[in-house]
């Protein structure tokens, strides 16, 4: 990820923060969209296309697309440019199945 892109970027805390206080299985929806509608398509162009489609239409992408990222990541660790990029996004969707598993609980 070049400088420039580096400096846009909103802390991952910022965004974790966001979901911890999500109530709801659509305010984390909400977050995953906001989070995915700030990632510049340039910033993902050398990643293979299905790390680069990723789109949350409901609850259920969530831990679909967490799945995908995860199993980039594990074949992307020995590409470091594609690498810095999948990190954050899988950072981002395992905060995100996490805390919709905890709201999908039962109290």
């Amino acid at each position: 990820m070049g400088v420039a892109s580096r400096h846009r970027r909103i802390p991952m805390n910022a965004w974790f923060k966001d979901i911890d206080r999500a109530t709801t299985e659509a305010e984390i929806v909400a977050s995953a969209r906001d989070y995915c509608s700030l990632i510049n398509p340039r910033d993902l162009a050398s990643l293979p296309e299905e790390f680069r489609s990723i789109r949350v239409d409901g609850d259920a992408d969530i831990p679909r697309v967490h799945a995908t990222l995860a199993r980039g990541y594990a074949q992307a660790r020995s590409r470091a440019s594609e690498v810095d990029k999948l990190r954050d996004l899988l950072s981002y969707f395992s905060k995100a199945a996490e805390r919709l598993s905890e709201i999908r609980r039962p109290q």
